[in-house]
Order: C-alpha cells, then sequence, then structure tokens
C-alpha cells in the first residue's frame, strides 16, 4: 500500500481537489492515535482515522466546508459524554483532528515525505496555523527533513523562528504557540525497513502483506529471477552472494527475515545478522534445524545467547501449512513485536 503522502502528491499531480485531515492531539481511547491520517476527496477516501461517527463527521465537514472554501479548520471531538455515545461516537476519549485542502504549492512536500517514509528517513511535517493574522496567511505546510533542511513554505512569518523548524523536538504534538501563530510538529511515521534473505514462496506471501501493513521492504536473494520488481512489486530487490553479506544498512530498528533457499545459505545470512542490533530477526525451519544451526555456530564462536533470541521457528503457532498461512503467521508476530513498544 502506498503512503498517505505519496498519494497525496499523486492528487496533487493529476489535479484533484482533497482534504488532508490528520489526528494532532489524542487523550483516552480514541479510534486512532495522534499522527493517524487520511485524505477526502469530493467522491472517495483514503486511509483512515478510525471510522465510526467521528470518521464520518470529519469526512462531511471536509466535503461541506474545507474542500470548498479552503480555511482550515480544527474539530475537537469529546467522546466521553452520553451525547457522543448515540452519536456512534463510542471510544470513550478526546481527538483534535486538523483539516486542510491540499493545495500545489504542497506537491514538493507531500513527494518529499513519501520519499522519507520509504527510504526510514526521519521527518516532520509542520502544520503553521496564523490564528492571529499576523502573517497573512493562514495555513502553511512545510517538511523538516531529519534536522538538516526545511522544505515547503516556512519563510514570511515574522514571528517565526526558522531553528524551531530544524528542532522537532522543541515543538509537542499539541503545538507552540508563538506570537499568535501555531505550530504542530507531526512524524512522517517513517516505514519500518524489513529485510527478507530468500526470495521464495513464502517470501513473496511475506512481502505483500508487509507492504500492505506499512513496512518498506527489501528482497535479497542470489538469483535475479527471485528477486526482481515483477516477482516483488513495491520491494526493493537485491541480489548477493550469501557467502560475501553487504553490509545492509540495518539499525534497531530494523526486521531481517531468514528465509533463503537451503540451510547453508541460512547460516550466512545468520551469521552476518548475529552481529548487528535489530528489532527483529527470525528464521525459518524446525526446531532440530534451530538446534543444530546454533550448535555449529557456537563452535564457531557465535554467542548462544544471542542465538537464543533469535525468533526460530519464526511465526506464532496458528497450525498454518500453506505459503500464504505461513506468512500471516509470520507477520502476525513480527507486528506483535512492532506494537509492542
Amino acid at each position: 500500500m502506498i503512503s498517505v503522502y505519496a498519494k497525496a502528491a499523486e492528487l496533487c499531480r493529476a489535479g484533484v481537489p482533497f482534504v488532508y485531515a490528520a489526528i494532532i492531539s489524542q487523550d483516552g481511547s480514541t479510534p486512532r492515535s495522534t499522527g493517524s491520517k487520511m485524505l477526502i476527496t469530493a467522491d472517495t477516501i483514503f486511509d483512515t482515522i478510525g471510522g465510526g461517527g467521528m470518521e464520518g463527521s470529519v469526512i462531511s465537514n471536509a466535503r461541506e466546508k474545507v474542500l470548498s472554501d479552503g480555511k482550515p479548520m480544527i474539530l475537537s471531538y469529546d467522546m466521553t459524554s452520553e451525547e457522543a455515545a448515540s452519536a456512534d461516537f463510542i471510544c470513550g476519549g478526546r481527538c483534535d483532528i486538523l483539516l486542510f485542502r491540499g493545495e500545489d504549492e504542497y506537491l514538493s512536500v507531500f513527494e518529499e515525505a513519501a520519499s522519507a517514509c520509504s527510504d526510514g528517513v526521519p521527518a516532520w511535517l509542520f502544520y503553521i496555523i496564523d490564528e492571529d493574522g499576523v502573517s497573512g496567511r493562514p495555513f502553511s505546510l512545510c517538511l523538516n527533513v531529519d534536522c538538516r533542511r526545511l522544505v515547503g513554505e516556512y519563510d514570511g512569518l515574522n514571528a517565526f523562528p526558522r531553528d524551531i523548524l530544524l528542532s522537532p523536538l522543541r515543538t509537542a504534538v499539541h503545538g507552540d504557540h508563538i506570537d499568535g501563530v501555531r505550530y504542530i510538529a507531526d512524524s512522517v511515521g517513517s516505514a519500518p525497513m524489513m529485510y527478507i534473505f530468500g526470495g521464495g514462496h513464502v517470501s513473496k506471501e511475506v512481502a505483500k502483506i508487509a507492504v500492505g501493513v506499512g513496512f518498506s521492504v527489501t528482497i535479497v536473494d542470489d538469483r535475479e529471477e527471485f528477486a526482481n520488481n515483477e516477482r516483488f512489486p513495491d520491494c526493493r530487490c537485491a541480489v548477493v552472494d550469501f557467502k560475501n553479506m553487504p553490509d545492509f544498512p540495518v539499525d534497531e530498528k530494523s526486521y531481517v527475515v531468514i528465509m533463503t533457499r537451503g540451510h547453508a545459505f541460512d547460516r550466512e545470512v545468520l551469521k552476518w545478522a548475529l552481529g548487528k542490533e535489530l528489532r527483529y530477526l527470525g528464521m525459518i525451519g524446525s526446531s532440530s534445524k534451530r538446534d543444530s544451526t546454533y550448535k555449529l555456530l557456537e563452535t564457531q564462536g557465535y554467542s548462544m545467547e544471542k542465538m537464543l533470541r533469535v525468533k526460530c521457528p519464526i511465526g506464532l503457532s496458528i497450525g498454518a501449512e500453506t505459503p500464504a498461512e505461513i506468512a500471516v503467521s509470520i507477520m502476525a508476530e513480527i507486528i506483535q513485536v512492532h506494537r509492542s513498544r
């Protein structure tokens, strides 16, 4: 699934009017959390901020007001009252949702945000709301890319110190007010990076689900016919020699799945992965394969303590048999780890 930023850029390029809606603050139980986003056109929606009565209200306001008059607005929902429950606002929390109309001038911001999301580069959107009319621009949008550069409109706001844009941690998600201008920082939510070693049947199904739930996936195999974009659309593909592994840019936020075409290749990839700090490391195979692999690697100086932290057999135990079912069990385990932060 493409990111909301890539979709926004696509709509800008096509000249399709749309409203961008984002949850900018949240307290208690709400349909989705701060940072959730959706796009609303005259007849379609992309993504969701939680569904139900609240989302229905947002869609109505987007189409009836923001889409037509172009004025940004912030909707506040209190779902703690009996009146809220009767209106299908049943979660019991509170949230604020920003709505603004997508404009051609935001195209570069959306394109850069989409690239940052897919490449795993830290980035923050800034929603700049001129509540007192000090700048003459009621709303501006810009992007901070890795605290190094800014994309989009940020000049011309006399009250706006540029250094705050380059230090998003100084601005709470609830927003900072400076001389009548409100600055709301919103993490782009860079896609978590997943490396799947092996391009076989199960890998194909895992990649399909992983892309669908928002991972940026790289497929690694030593055969070009098993690591290409025709076989793995929306993924990066790399053809390597498993016995001479390149230094892929993984870190403590990365997910590595090992499922090559043979035990010997799995061992080579595992040797490489054991030297990395990863969020998740899983290897396909039976308990007997695991035990024999670990014993062999221990004789070669690899830490048994580290190996015992590898998810192997991989996936949650759901009785899976087919490649698609096995992929569901693997991705369920990965999502469980991902959401356990």
